[in-house]
This record gives structure tokens, C-alpha cells and sequence, in this order.
């Protein structure tokens, strides 16, 4: 049961910052048969993933972090269930902001982050966007 607890706490952490390397570079052969993104889209979803990381950060920071685990003091499945609910909550009302939906972001984010020139261009031209870029957690395991 602790294991399906911690499998679970990665998947959500996983997801809640973005898995955006990760999933762009196994994807990367696939990213020629897809829509290159716009300028416009590179920087909705940079700024969608701006948000994200801001406010994910202060969820678990406001929870007093994300859950614990080891020893025999570890969240339950049913509080990791609700921890699972309180996110996606979170993540989608954070993502209707930016006219996304947690599937759209899920779906689209890969090649858009992985059109890394363009990431980087819209950045420079941001430095306080790229600040705040630079500032958010990496996501694991491989990071930004």
C-alpha cells in the first residue's frame, strides 16, 4: 500500500510540473508529422506553465507540503484520492485561465516545449517572464 502511495505522489508531482522534457524528448520523432506551434501558442503555454509552477508551489508550501512518506506514517490511499481531486481542481481552474483544459495541456504541451528556439526567443524577449520560468521547480526526473 505504501508503494501504491508513493507510485501514486510521483504521478501526481510528475504531472502537476509538467512532465514537459520528459515526454518532448521521447516524442522528438514523432514532432515532424505534428503542427508546429505559433508564436502565439509558445506563449500561451509558457505563461500556462509559469502559473502552474507558481501555484503549485504555493499549494503544497499553504498544505505544509506535499504528503510524507516512510516509516509507518504515510498518507492513506483515500487521502492521496483527495489529494489527487484538490489538484486537478487546482490545475484546471489555473489552466482556464489561459483557455486550456488539463487534457488540451496534457496533449499539446510536449511539442510546444519542445520547440525549444522558440521557447527561448519568447523568453528573451520576456526577462521577467524568463525569471519566473527559470525560478519554478524542475520536473522529475529529468527536469526542465
Amino acid at each position: 500500500m505504501k508503494k501504491a502511495g508513493i507510485i501514486s505522489l510521483l504521478l501526481l508531482t510528475f504531472f502537476t510540473f509538467g512532465k514537459i522534457e520528459a515526454v518532448a524528448s521521447q516524442a522528438a520523432g514523432a514532432l515532424a508529422s505534428e503542427k508546429k506551434p505559433s508564436a502565439a501558442e509558445i506563449e500561451k503555454y509558457v505563461r500556462a506553465r509559469i502559473d502552474l509552477g507558481e501555484s503549485m508551489t504555493d499549494f503544497f508550501r499553504k498544505r505544509g507540503g506535499p504528503p510524507r512518506f516512510g516509516g509507518e506514517e504515510g498518507p492513506s490511499m483515500e487521502e492521496m484520492r483527495r489529494l489527487e481531486e484538490e489538484i486537478n481542481a487546482h490545475v484546471a481552474k489555473v489552466l482556464a485561465k489561459h483557455d486550456l483544459t488539463i487534457e488540451a495541456y496534457q496533449e499539446r504541451s510536449p511539442e510546444v516545449f519542445a520547440e525549444k528556439e522558440g521557447v527561448n526567443r519568447f523568453l528573451e524577449a520576456h526577462p521577467d517572464l524568463k525569471k519566473r520560468y527559470e525560478a519554478i521547480p524542475p520536473s522529475p526526473p529529468r527536469g526542465r
